[in-house]
């Protein structure tokens, strides 16, 4: 009777060992698999900040072309008013050398008025330009900061990868041993 006892108690002693160990494997399964999916989660942001970098060099790019399309308006725009600003002076200063002294006169009038007209215009076309400069440069700045963010979003994914392949070995492994 001792040594069935004996053995009754020694197969419930390795029955628990092998519940123990069984519990033990699925807590290591289980710890596996949390760091698979964690090693997942850090992958799906790395995606998202090459995204956000990506739509933030798209974004820039449009805004330069935009800006050099209106630069280049700008400057055509400047060719005209230069163009009819010496096109008006001319006829005036043929005026101003009229040895009639009221001729002259109306001429020197006229050309200072003409030229407050182009001051003034000149000055809105500045602004204008300057405005466009100003959308190049944040164009510009925009792509060089989503350039800087997409080197590091896809040094953070290519790490990212490397570690969910990593975890997921890992949990292969275990699986396979289980």
């Amino acid at each position: 009777m001792k040594k069935i006892l004996l053995a009754c108690l020694a197969a419930a002693v390795f029955l628990i060992t092998c519940i123990a160990a069984s519990a033990q494997e699925d807590l290591k399964l289980q710890k596996l698999e949390e760091k698979v999916k964690i090693a997942q989660e850090k992958l799906d942001k790395a995606d998202a900040k090459v995204n956000s970098a990506d739509s933030l060099i798209s974004a820039g790019k449009s805004i330069i072309q935009e800006a050099e399309v209106e630069v280049r308006a700008l400057e055509a725009e400047k060719k005209q008013l230069d163009k009819a600003h010496f096109a008006e002076l001319k006829p005036l200063e043929k005026q101003l050398r009229s040895k009639d002294k009221d001729e002259a006169n109306s001429a020197k009038e006229e050309i200072k008025a003409s030229e407050t007209k182009y001051k003034e215009d000149l000055k809105g076309w500045n602004a204008s330009y300057k405005e466009a400069l100003k959308k190049y440069e944040a164009g510009k700045k925009m792509v060089q900061k989503g350039e800087e963010n997409m080197k590091k979003a896809k040094d953070a994914r290519k790490e990212a990868e490397a570690t969910l392949k990593e975890a997921e070995q890992a949990l292969s492994k275990a699986e396979k041993a289980k």
